[in-house]
């Protein structure tokens, strides 16, 4: 966080930069055809908002481990995959009886065959996991960050380029961020042509058919696998509206240059969808709501084992690594408040630690309150299935509980105007205060989610819907491109 900046919401920020956008017509700003705008708008975005978030860093050991391992890899793996689900360490969080497992691909790679991962490291503290996983990645993309950014580096005098100067004059003079600098932008670049050449190289050696990514930004990736000539799909990773970032504005498709759109974006459910109808790769028609494998494991789990208990309920609270203290003090007050038979769970961020926040607080003494680290099991969205009550500030895991069954309450603090459509809409219930919600919970007082509003906000038939949605990539492949 930089103390000298306020701190701003997503819709201030994509407000901000669409007034820009209209000003300049950033995204045409562009080198041998890439627009620059587009490998930085979310950096541009995260530096406005200034959120002051904190990773935990990273092990510089099990970095240096993986670039021996990926070489072996390359040499040796198999080839001719259907399809490559990239993710990274951090989705190793599920636990059944065979081991550790993604929960973004390792169940559609037991349902729909001829599936793999490319996998990187992205957070501490997995270890265990990559240990104990029952499946482990046919390639670590570690290897390729890590090579991309040393061999990206520019000279200066590619980092004087008229047009990364001038990108640089407008981001600085406008929006006060003169942290990106023209030789900034310039490595930008060169990481992402660098990336993008490893990446191609990787896609022909697996001989994969088709990429699917868990997460925004995958840039270099999606190029490499037009370069190759196969589908890449974006899957939806966490709330993704209108004003995210990477959810570019339709005016967008106008510039001349390539703003790096996927062939598909996969969404959650109908709700999703109608966040970014509005959007450029709504625009284009390449929207489609699929579900997801974890919340459809959530929700089966809930409905076989969870039995509803009024008198003595299980509350999940999930952390966000932001404006914990305020968090912990509120709920320091209602366990004050309300000394009856009851669970807290508060499981915190896997990427973002804010320990200390609830240590400090005097809770963590209290018999009734579990404190759960991000990484361990069982999984956040098992413990949301078994919980009478989520609570959350602005997480997307409020979407996750409706999806799940199970009803959510915001806490009223710093960013959860982010989710106020679903208290205004009546999906979620809008807290007052600690009081407010001491009394629901001695009075048993809260709404049930309906099959109905768990559909919407996700789809069944995960697998169903990813086959029907590869299948027909595939053959779109296969025709004239």
């Amino acid at each position: 966080m930089n103390s000298d900046r306020k701190l701003r919401s997503e819709p201030e920020v994509a407000a901000m930069l669409k007034t820009l956008e209209g000003r300049h017509d950033l995204f045409s700003f562009a080198v041998e055809g890439i627009s620059l705008w587009r490998l930085l708008r979310f950096e541009v975005a995260w530096q406005l908002q200034n959120l002051g978030l904190s990773r935990i860093a990273l092990d510089r050991a099990a970095l240096l481990r993986s670039v021996p391992r990926a070489v072996a890899q390359y040499l040796q793996a198999p080839r001719g995959f259907r399809y490559l689900g990239k993710t990274s360490n951090s989705g190793l969080r599920g636990l059944d009886e065979r081991g550790y497992f993604d929960i973004y691909f390792d169940d559609l790679i037991d349902g729909l065959d001829g599936g793999a991962k490319l996998s990187s490291i992205d957070a501490s503290g997995y270890d265990a996991n990559e240990r104990g996983a029952y499946r482990k990645a046919a390639f670590d993309d570690t290897a390729i960050i890590i090579a991309s950014a040393l061999l990206g580096r520019p000279g200066p005098a590619k980092a004087r380029r008229p047009v990364f100067t001038e990108l640089s004059a407008i981001i600085e003079s406008e929006l006060d961020l003169p942290e990106i600098t023209a030789a900034h932008i310039a490595r930008k670049y060169n990481v992402f042509i660098v990336r993008r050449a490893l990446y191609r190289r990787v896609l022909k050696r697996l001989g994969a058919r088709s990429v699917i990514a868990a997460n925004t930004g995958q840039f270099a990736l999606s190029m490499a696998a037009r370069d190759v000539g196969i589908p890449f799909v974006e899957m939806q990773h966490g709330l993704f509206t209108s004003n995210h970032p990477d959810c570019l504005p339709d005016y967008a498709l106008q510039s001349s240059a390539e703003i790096m759109l996927p062939d598909m974006l996969t969404v959650y459910g109908d709700y999703a969808a109608s966040l970014i109808d509005d959007t450029a790769i709504a625009r284009v028609g390449r929207v489609r709501p699929v579900g997801s494998p974890t919340i459809e494991k959530a929700r089966i789990l809930r409905q076989k084992s969870f039995r509803a208990n009024r008198q003595r309920p299980v509350i999940t609270l999930t952390a966000q690594g932001l404006g914990d203290r305020k968090t912990a003090e509120f709920v320091a007050s209602f366990l004050q408040l309300n000394a009856g038979d009851l669970t807290l769970n508060i499981r915190l961020h896997p990427g973002y630690d804010s320990r200390g926040d609830f240590e400090t607080s005097g809770i963590l003494s209290d018999r009734r309150v579990r404190m759960m680290p991000g990484q361990s099991t069982p999984a956040t969205h098992d413990v949301i299935a078994l919980s009478d009550i989520h609570l959350s500030v602005f997480s997307t895991c409020h979407y996750d509980a409706l999806g799940i069954g199970t009803p959510t309450m915001v806490i009223p603090g710093a960013g959860f105007e982010a989710v106020a459509d679903l208290y205004e809409q009546g999906h979620a219930h809008m807290l007052k205060s600690p009081e407010e919600l001491a009394e629901i919970v001695a009075r048993g007082q809260w709404m049930d989610v309906s099959e109905a509003t768990s559909h919407h906000f996700f789809h069944p038939g995960f697998l169903d819907n990813m086959r029907t949605l590869l299948d027909e990539l595939h053959v779109a492949e296969s025709g004239p491109r």
